[in-house]
């Protein structure tokens, strides 16, 4: 795969230039690797981190547990007849009680309570008018109703309420960065996370090894202008916004 895509490189491509510009072996690469994850944090760019889709199966207590890369979940749900994942609804009131259990839903169920819920159009029945009840809040009557889930990130598990009758769920997921696999961040930011390597990789080491106190100030320095620049850079441009714009700018012309 080309390391420059369409405006994208990837971080395997700015550490092998750090490498090279500070005239150091690969054995340092692993270490670059981490400061190059950690200025992208710092860049604000941690939202490219890889986006993965995968297909879990569904235990018998409703739970799911989650991949061992997992950082954050951006969709939970299942197909539909036209490939579209259909959402589930984030419930935070499902506990984590028990969640570990074969027979986790006789541990958390309370029968001398009666639940007005219709988990066929997720309506909550909580208004009584008199003669009966109804809805006051809720999504409207005949929503589609999947299910709901909530995470639980102590034991890596995805919660399902007891109605979800599917065996498998669709997670897409933000995955923590792996060595040896292709990251790719917009090219407006690769000066800035050079200067963020080179800063990190002498900003610990004692002055009398490598580097004094005033090259790391310069480099620290030098990182914060290059983000500066980056950010002003980053602006995503569009045709057809650039074609109103020319647009409107000749109708202010003749106008004056």
């Amino acid at each position: 795969m080309s390391n420059l895509q369409q405006g994208w490189i990837t971080i395997d491509t700015v550490i092998k230039d750090y490498l090279d510009e500070s005239e150091q072996s690969n054995h340092k690469y692993f270490k670059c690797f981490n400061l190059a994850f950690r200025g992208m944090e710092q860049l604000g760019l941690d939202f490219f981190y890889n986006i993965k889709s995968v297909k879990l199966p569904v235990n018998s207590n409703k739970t799911v547990e989650l991949p061992l890369d997992y950082v954050n979940y951006t969709k939970v749900g299942v197909f539909n007849d036209i490939g579209e994942v259909i959402p589930l609804i984030f419930n935070s009131k499902l506990t984590t009680f028990a969640d570990l259990f074969p027979d986790r839903f006789d541990k958390i169920t309370d029968n001398t309570l009666y639940n007005y819920y219709s988990p066929q159009n997720a309506i909550f029945y909580n208004y009584y008018n008199g003669a009966g009840y109804g809805n006051i809040y809720g999504l409207p009557s005949g929503s589609p109703f999947v299910g709901n889930f909530k995470i639980d990130a102590k034991n890596s598990l995805i919660l399902l309420n007891d109605r979800f009758y599917y065996d498998y769920i669709i997670l897409e997921y933000i995955a923590s960065p792996t060595e040896g696999e292709e990251y790719f961040v917009p090219v407006q930011f690769r000066e800035a996370l050079l200067a963020y390597i080179a800063w990190r990789d002498i900003a610990n080491v004692p002055s009398s090894r490598k580097g004094n106190l005033g090259d790391k100030r310069d480099r620290r320095h030098e990182f914060y202008n290059e983000r500066r620049l980056a950010q002003a850079r980053f602006r995503p441009f569009y045709l057809d916004a650039a074609y109103e714009l020319n647009l409107e700018s000749q109708r202010l012309t003749v106008k004056a």
